[in-house]
């Protein structure tokens, strides 16, 4: 009989293709060939509310086992108090060691990481009467109590934090440092991302493990104009609002452009009406990674990324990419390739559009190669799941 393995992730639905939650049940699949495995979950759906949008017990998707536990507590608007009050605190120490940006208390703390939930007690109750029966069981991401109260109930030392962290104001809470100080193994997404848990949580153990992508080339997709492309939460913490003032202020000095902005994905921002932008939705994978292909660049503005699935994609399509020069993760990743473009501020961000628009084709598919050459060798499905089963074996024999 197979060893069981358990993956705890606040969200999973086959609607959730980005994130955590695609981490979380890519390494299901990964793994589902030689462990039988459980993904613990909440029934939550929209990770703004965490309400019970989805039903609790057990499915069986793709040969993987599927727990949903009940919400007791989603998120209210007393979280978003918590938050600002966070942000303002967050500011006004951001001369002081990473282990001193707040003065919380520790139950201020603890009240901060429920509020914004998902608070669910009966899943840490089955890990607290069940957790023997897994090999090894992984938690990610860092950020909700879910993952921490789930840590709390494990009656074992066979487990691992996967923490996807990016340096933001909720990673310096101390109870977090604590948390990732106290997994017996962790497992990053890329070296910038360890480098951060160094830096802040004084957390100098783990593994690189991150994540395969798709890499079979696919038709590029047929546009009327070129087109910059962006796909994934179309958010401000993601930085689409800088995004689309970037490509507002590129159209204004350069009028005689032709190029687009297409954006894919769930529009939390609110678009709106705007010249040359176009927003598609969701579209199926195939379409995506035909856009991708097709793009004169792929643009990342994110300022937080632990590795970025969608800029990976759209690199093993063998397509340029202009990357925000905030997030580290980011930046390595074209630094390592030799390829793309790094922006910091809108006026950095109108010259890389341009930098792009006018690259000869042959510099650009030369760019491409090497984008896509960066892919293959670091984030084959054979080197994932070779790293990934080595950390259930050390967890296992522990």
């Amino acid at each position: 009989m197979s060893a069981r393995i358990a993956i705890v992730v606040p969200r999973c639905h086959e609607r959730l293709v980005g994130g955590a939650e695609a981490l979380g049940w890519q390494y299901a699949q990964l793994l589902s060939a030689d462990y039988a495995v459980d993904v613990l979950t909440s029934t939550a759906f929209d990770y703004m509310r965490w309400d019970n949008d989805l039903t609790v017990g057990t499915e069986r998707r793709e040969g993987i086992t599927i727990r949903r536990f009940n919400v007791a507590r989603g998120r209210t608007p007393y979280f978003h108090s918590l938050h600002r009050n966070m942000l303002d605190a967050f500011a006004r120490s951001s001369e002081k060691p990473a282990g001193a940006r707040y003065c919380w208390p520790e139950a201020l703390e603890e009240e901060f990481i429920r509020a914004q939930g998902p608070n669910c007690p009966e899943l840490a109750d089955y890990l607290a009467a069940h957790g023997e029966d897994y090999a090894a069981v992984f938690f990610l991401p860092y950020l909700y109590p879910l993952t921490l109260d789930g840590i709390r109930a494990m009656p074992h030392r066979r487990w691992a934090l996967i923490p996807a962290v990016h340096d933001e104001p909720p990673a310096y809470l101390k109870t977090f440092a604590r948390m990732a100080r106290s997994a017996p193994r962790v497992l990053w997404n890329a070296e910038a991302e360890r480098r951060l848990g160094a830096r802040i949580w004084k957390l100098d153990a783990g593994n690189v493990v991150a994540m395969t992508v798709a890499t079979e080339l696919v038709t590029a997709a047929k546009e009327e104009k070129p087109y910059l492309l962006y796909c994934g939460r179309i958010d401000v913490s993601k930085g689409c609002a800088q995004l689309l003032e970037g490509f507002e202020a590129f159209k204004l000095a350069n009028p005689k452009s032709d190029l687009q902005l297409i954006l894919t994905g769930n529009d939390v921002l609110g678009i709106g009406e705007r010249r040359d932008v176009r927003y598609l939705g969701f579209v199926e994978e195939q379409r995506k990674f035909e856009l991708m292909a097709g793009a004169v660049a792929f643009v990342q503005p994110s300022p937080y990324e632990s590795l970025s699935i969608v800029l990976l994609e759209a690199m093993a399509q063998g397509t340029p990419v202009i990357v925000n020069g905030q997030c580290e993760v980011l930046v390595d990743h074209v630094n390592a390739s030799g390829s793309g473009l790094v922006y910091r501020g809108q006026r950095e961000f109108v010259e890389a559009i341009a930098s792009m628009s006018a690259l000869a084709a042959k510099k650009r598919l030369k760019q491409g190669e090497m984008a896509r050459d960066y892919v293959l060798r670091n984030y084959s499905r054979e080197q994932i799941t070779a790293r990934l089963k080595a950390e259930v074996e050390a967890l296992a024999s522990s």
